[in-house]
């Protein structure tokens, strides 16, 4: 296969993680990564000691591509990131096709991210007419902004539905006020809809009741 006129960028780079170098083949990872994205697609893949592999791909869609789908070799599941970016590729999966982008891109904005490039939208490798629900866009994260949540909520004509969320470097965060040090179910700005008391949901609840009236003791005017 002719190798001339390629082109080793590094924004084309991901990094595979938690890899154990003495017990893999490099082959069995760009097979994987081909069929993840097609053939020919991978143009170079270099373990990093002690424990990475770097893949470099054609093109810096396929390398968004392949950190969301993530790699699977003989049943054991690799995570998947860009090596060299200060941008943040966040990934939408299953949004209904009528969902208009700049919905993705003002519910973003809300967190005073900066949205780089205009959404792209993904299509069926056999039918790439037809998008496959996920979508993703390139933007800035603030400073100091640890993570989105793993799950974003959008309106649908079923109601509020939520929505997997991926991108580069993400971590758990609250899904409330994102906040890193807790879960949701701890968050101080969470109100409990029993005592409505601010810091627990309702299924952590321990407020008690009054004996008198039957109501929280945070609600009741005896």
């Amino acid at each position: 296969m002719a190798t001339s006129g390629r082109r080793y960028a590094k924004e084309n780079t991901v990094k595979v993680n938690a890899v154990d170098l003495k017990k893999v083949f490099m082959i069995n990872f760009i097979e994987a990564a081909e069929r993840c994205i097609g053939e020919g697609s991978v143009f170079a893949c270099v373990p990093r000691p002690p424990n990475s592999i770097e893949i470099t791909l054609n093109s810096v869609e396929n390398a968004m591509r392949l950190c969301e789908e993530g790699l699977t070799i003989d049943n054991d599941n690799y995570s998947v990131e860009l090596c060299f970016s200060k941008n943040t590729v966040v990934s939408i999966f299953n949004l209904p096709s009528h969902i208009d982008d700049n919905v993705i891109t003002d519910k973003l904005e809300q967190y005073k991210i900066e949205i780089v490039d205009k959404v792209v939208r993904h299509y069926y490798k056999q039918r790439p007419d037809v998008a496959d629900g996920t979508r993703h866009v390139k933007c800035t994260f603030p400073p100091n902004f640890h993570s989105l949540p793993w799950a974003m909520q959008f309106d649908t004509p079923d109601g509020p539905q939520t929505f997997k969320v991926v991108h580069n470097n993400q971590s758990k965060v609250c899904f409330k006020c994102l906040s890193p040090d807790h879960e949701k179910k701890e968050c101080p700005k969470i109100q409990c809809r029993k005592c409505k008391v601010y810091g627990h949901m309702a299924f952590k609840c321990e407020t008690s009741k009054c004996d008198k009236c039957g109501k929280y003791v945070t609600l009741c005017g005896c």
